[in-house]
């Protein structure tokens, strides 16, 4: 019922706590000025008239209008509940305006039963809906609340029968006796719905409705003394039992005031811990074996009551239990999904994904089956929290893990693996339709920005993306680690590569290992920290991207291609023994600081060599500066002498530092950049890696780095 207290949107809207105060010395000081009044009439038949057949009306109107006042002033499922809870009180007073009459012109007591019986029967024809909504319970649980109160009402019913009624009506049964008896019942049918909630321990009784259970609680009292009163003829319309119902009417105007202030106070719960729902089948199992005995002792059998109470008992046991199984079942159900179930999106989570792979991998093997694996990343998303907070983040991975979900066939698996990262299981896909999937979700994620909730900016997502596959024709054996190994190094090396891609494992050979085996998570991780001390923008992982393309449209084969991205993606780490001040100072290098800075290229090859098993990177890295004409450093190659894949990243490496602002120079347009290597050509820079590269540019394959940081 949190929903009493979330709509507010003004302090205004609701009653204020001072004002619940004083309505309950108000209600507390009317039941004490009512029992005066009935006191002091009971001497007078005028006044006794007066105060039992009009001023008893004022609480039950006053609390049919508050109730409609809640309705008002509440929303969704709550709003239901009391608009019910007005149509049940406004039925009850219905009901004593109707007696009142009644009771005037018969000058005396109403007749029973009356017209009044129908506002009276219709106020719980109201009243029990409006109950199980208020209590949030489920289909089933409606069932079983409503299957409770018949089992307690049948025992009641036994119990008033063979105790109250049949003593005293022994010859006949009539109207009267039915309609006197059923109010109790249906009281207590009401107060069982809510025995059976507090005593299951899973629902807690917010305080309006606490209230209005309260008050059917009195209601049951005093209409079991009602009922045994005109048993024995003995009900007047001053009855003292009238203060009974005055303080129910009292109890749901608390209640409607309660709701209608929509205060947090509303929200208080009961915590009951232990299961006791057996209580009310157990009161009505007690209670017809008691009157069975006491038929049998007083009439030698069972009556016909008693057995057609014993069938009800019997099959409302029996319906309960079956409900208590579905209930069992259902949240067994509900707790299993839940434990395989990643809570943001929705998606199996790492222990469904892993212990379906340990399955399907040994499955694949015996049945000599395909099977695929593509693990899916997002590129710089520590970025999206960092930049607009966890909740935005959250948002976005939301609709990241949608688009990968509408890519993968409904018969694969999808889940999330962890973080930012997805996971897609094929069984039956050779390697070439699992990157041909991969691509789909490359280009889905990239596509089109995302949109952030309630900002009007968007987010350009990429992803980076790892395939494994254990081909159909495969004879060794593939175990399920060895396969989530192949698809995170190929994730790993889509990554340096520059992201914003997909990489096959394509289980190599001995001979292109040493190629493919990437290189080491602790100096990526270091070259980004040294670019961002650079910049804003990415530098090295856009730069390896390049490099890849460029090596690809210059003809070089596989091996060379990776070595000229690996090597890009460390060919700054040597700065790391330069410090900050000097990395980003704003004006010309001195002589001294040229020469420290002149160091890092073979620096940097030092460190692949003693940190890397990729020693073939480090002639690469090493002369990333030297020029073509000759004037470069650390060593003064020229021309062709230059490794190629140097050359690559020079080019790259250049453009990447012109199109983005540095601390010692601001960004050239796409234009200004183009002509500097222009101009650099056959003495910078190698003049067919400079037009090779130009003409990606033309073809749109170089796009401006990506904004990391800041």
């Amino acid at each position: 019922m949190a929903e009493e207290h979330a709509t507010a949107t003004s302090q205004g809207e609701g009653i204020s706590q001072r004002s619940l105060v004083v309505a309950v010395l108000v209600g507390l000081a009317w039941l004490a000025l009512y029992a005066g009044l009935t006191a002091l009439s009971r001497r007078s038949g005028g006044l006794s008239s007066f105060v039992a057949n009009v001023v008893y009306l004022l609480p039950i109107a006053a609390a049919a209008g508050l109730a409609g006042i809640a309705a008002r002033r509440t929303h969704g499922r709550v709003r239901l509940v009391w608009w019910l809870l007005a149509a049940s009180t406004f039925s009850w007073f219905t009901g004593e305006v109707v007696w009142s009459v009644e009771s005037y012109l018969s000058s005396g007591t109403a007749p029973i039963p009356s017209l009044a019986d129908v506002g009276y029967v219709f106020q719980y024809v109201f009243a029990l809906p409006a109950v199980l909504i208020g209590l949030r319970l489920g289909v089933l649980a409606q069932t079983r609340g409503l299957l409770d109160a018949l089992l307690v009402g049948a025992g009641v019913a036994a119990i008033g029968w063979q105790f109250l009624i049949d003593p005293l009506v022994p010859d006949a049964w009539n109207g009267a006796a039915f309609i006197t008896l059923l109010y109790p019942v249906l009281d207590l049918s009401i107060v069982s719905v809510f025995l059976a909630v507090v005593l299951s321990g899973r629902r807690r009784l917010p305080l309006s409705i606490a209230l209005v259970g309260a008050g059917f609680v009195v209601g049951a009292v005093t209409d079991s003394f009602y009922t045994y009163a005109v048993a024995l003829r003995r009900y007047t319309s001053a009855s003292w039992l009238n203060i009974g119902w005055q303080v129910q009417a009292v109890l749901l105007c608390f209640a409607a005031l309660v709701a209608a202030s929509q205060l947090r106070a509303d929200s208080r719960r009961q915590d009951v811990k232990r299961d006791l729902t057996i209580v009310p089948a157990l009161i009505a199992v007690l209670a017809v074996a008691g009157v069975a005995i006491f038929d049998k002792v007083r009439l030698g059998q069972l009556s016909n009551m008693t057995l057609v109470i014993s069938i009800l008992l019997f099959v409302g046991l029996l319906g309960r239990q079956f409900i208590a199984i579905r209930d069992r079942t259902r949240l067994a159900d509900q707790l299993r999904t839940a434990a395989v179930t990643d809570v943001l999106t929705g998606l199996p989570n790492r222990r469904h994904f892993e212990e379906t792979l340990n399955v399907e991998v040994p499955l694949a093997g015996r049945e000599h089956r395909a099977l695929s694996l593509i693990m899916v990343d997002l590129d710089n998303f520590k970025n999206v929290n960092d930049t607009y907070g966890h909740a935005t983040g959250d948002a976005v991975l939301v609709q990241a893990a949608d688009r990968v979900r509408r890519c993968v066939p409904a018969g694969d698996l999808t889940c999330r693996y962890g973080g930012e990262e997805f996971v897609c299981l094929l069984p039956g896909a050779e390697e070439a339709a699992a990157i041909g999937l991969a691509e789909r979700i490359q280009l889905a994620m990239s596509s089109t920005p995302v949109s952030l909730p309630d900002r009007p900016d968007v987010v350009r997502l990429t992803a980076s993306l790892g395939v494994a596959a254990i081909d159909s024709m495969r004879a060794s054996p593939v175990d399920a680690d060895e396969l989530l190994e192949a698809a995170d190094r190929a994730l790993y090396r889509a990554k340096a590569d520059g992201r914003d891609r997909v990489v096959g494992a394509s289980w190599p050979s001995s001979s292109e290992q040493d190629a493919d085996k990437g290189v080491p998570a602790a100096l990526v991780w270091l070259a980004d920290k040294i670019d961002s001390m650079l910049s804003y923008s990415e530098h090295t992982a856009v730069v390896a991207k390049w490099c890849l393309a460029l090596a690809a449209r210059l003809g070089l084969g596989h091996t060379d291609q990776r070595r000229a991205a690996n090597a890009a993606r460390l060919h700054d780490i040597g700065k790391v023994g330069i410090g900050r001040d000097l990395l980003t100072k704003p004006g010309p290098l001195d002589a001294y600081e040229w020469e420290r800075m002149r160091d890092h290229p073979a620096e940097g090859a030092r460190i692949i060599i003693e940190y890397t098993d990729r020693p073939d990177l480090a002639p690469v890295v090493a002369a990333h500066h030297e020029r073509y004409d000759g004037t470069g450093y650390p060593l003064g190659l020229a021309g062709q002498d230059i490794p190629l894949e140097a050359r690559i990243i020079a080019v790259c490496d250049a453009w990447a530092a012109m199109r983005v602002d540095r601390p010692y120079s601001l960004a050239l347009t796409d234009e200004q950049a183009r002509e500097q290597l222009v101009n650099g050509r056959g003495s910078q820079f190698d003049p067919v890696v400079v037009d090779a590269f130009l003409t990606l540019v033309d073809e749109g394959a170089i796009e401006a780095p990506a904004r990391v940081h800041g």
